[in-house]
């Protein structure tokens, strides 16, 4: 597990501790995690192709959560996951596996389970590949988590939150968009895990 600060800038108004379990290579180049990739782009593959990236996804961030809980000393964190581009309606079952994965560990872990409570509830622009066909929705812009998503406020306010994601493109903003609707809702601490980091 490898630490990382997230810097303020206009997304965020201040600075948020990230914390990694490995760099992302590129699809499919050595040692890179692909399971991440399995897990969220396998339309036509059954949940149970799957069940061997489902294990190596949560043997990587079960440790990693449990380190970070330990550092943490607060055993009333809730664990939340930074949403899909698209309206869960548009994915199949097979695709929603990345949550599940998340959900599983705070359950182990005996965290509070919040994976429900960012939902995107309007299609917003896939980030990391401009030219789907049906990519359809806004770019990311200040405010877009808010603008598009559904929250479960009464599970946010107060809460020190664990914010889960994929993979962590600086630049991009998603996350620290993401990160400043759950403080403007009242959360009282956020710390970001990302499974990869991209360079």
């Amino acid at each position: 597990m490898k630490v990382f600060e997230i810097k303020q800038n206009k997304y965020l108004n201040r600075d948020v501790l990230g914390v990694y379990h490995c760099d992302y290579l590129g699809y499919q180049k050595k040692d890179n995690p692909d399971y991440i990739n399995h897990l969220k782009n396998a339309k036509k593959k059954s949940e149970m192709d799957l069940v061997k990236d489902f294990i190596a996804a949560y043997e990587a961030i079960k440790p990693d959560l449990q380190e970070l809980v330990k550092k943490i000393k607060n055993p009333k964190l809730m664990v939340c996951c930074v949403p899909r581009s698209k309206a869960d309606s548009s994915y199949a079952n097979s695709q929603l596996l990345f949550r599940k994965v998340v959900s599983c560990v705070a359950d182990e872990l005996d965290l509070t389970d919040g994976t429900m409570a960012i939902k995107r509830i309007k299609d917003t622009k896939v980030t990391h590949n401009w030219r789907l066909e049906d990519n359809n929705g806004n770019a990311p812009y200040v405010g877009i988590t808010r603008d598009t998503c559904r929250f479960d406020t009464k599970q946010i306010r107060g809460k020190d939150i664990i914010l889960v994601d994929d993979i962590y493109t600086k630049g991009i903003n998603i996350d620290e968009d993401c990160i400043q609707a759950l403080f403007d809702l009242g959360a009282k601490n956020v710390i970001l895990y990302i499974v990869a980091k991209a360079a």
